[in-house]
């Protein structure tokens, strides 16, 4: 068990590399900020990448943000942000509009913001956090590698006890609205940074 001044230094150290979140918001993030340290590729066109999410019950999710990496994307169509339970098989719980960007920029936050606050589940400590990119070139986004490996990913869900590891991707939706389903989730190697507010 820490002591409070070792768990208090925690918190303070996630603020200061974190950038502390104004009065009166939420404030997550599903790795530190400071071990960003690969460009991910994400899923293809369609798919939706989703992170696994530390959070607290009651506290309200109003935005969701990404950064790309060194690859922008093009001829893009649709894009939105999503939360999803963390069922066996994940339900959709808030999307945010659909608001296409044609050219997202390398190295640039892209941010989604949900029409009406999503307030956490009582009893929920987790939830999958993701984003849909629609388009002709898809972007990379920030973050690290967890495992050497996909394969190696799934395996290690057995000694974790998680049903469907750190990231993945899953079937999406060629529109404007994320399925009611996260379904054919897929394993990845990587964990694209996701900022929740």
């Amino acid at each position: 068990m820490p002591s409070s001044k070792i768990a208090s230094s925690l918190a303070l150290r996630d603020f200061v590399y974190g950038a502390q979140p104004a009065a009166g918001t939420v404030f997550y993030e599903n790795f530190p900020r400071d071990q960003i340290t690969t460009d991910c590729a994400i899923g293809a066109t369609t798919l939706i990448t989703a992170v696994l999410m530390p959070v607290f019950p009651n506290d309200l999710i109003s935005k969701i943000s990404v950064c790309t990496g060194a690859t922008a994307g093009g001829t893009g169509t649709h894009n939105f942000f999503v939360i999803y339970s963390t069922a066996t098989v994940p339900a959709l719980l808030a999307q945010t509009p659909d608001v296409p960007i044609v050219t997202p920029a390398a190295n640039t936050v892209i941010s989604g913001t949900l029409a009406t606050p999503f307030q956490i589940p009582v009893g929920t400590t987790s939830l999958w956090i993701g984003m849909l990119f629609t388009g002709g070139t898809i972007p990379t986004l920030v973050g690290k590698a967890t495992n050497l490996n996909a394969t190696a990913a799934a395996a290690l869900n057995t000694l974790t006890g998680l049903t469907n590891g750190l990231a993945v991707t899953a079937t999406g939706a060629a529109g404007a609205t994320a399925p009611a389903t996260m379904a054919s989730l897929t394993q990845l190697a990587v964990q694209p940074y996701f900022l929740v507010q």
